[in-house]
């Protein structure tokens, strides 16, 4: 499995940054299903808060 996690938060971005980049919602929902329309076999995690946004991302899971 491959994984890789982008993230910024409150000591790497500004206020301003963190706002645009920010997920809640139907921006939320519509992330998802772009992420899972581009790339089906990817598993997402998104974490969005006030100081940080955070998107893991796993491809090449073996399924038991």
């Amino acid at each position: 499995m491959h994984l890789q996690v982008v993230y910024c938060n409150h000591h790497s971005a500004d206020l301003a940054v963190r706002e645009k980049l920010a997920f809640s919602g139907e921006k939320l929902q519509h992330a998802y299903r772009i992420l899972k329309d581009l790339y089906p076999n990817l598993e997402v995690a998104i974490l969005s808060t006030c100081n940080r946004v955070e998107l893991y991302l796993a491809h090449g899971v073996v399924q038991e």
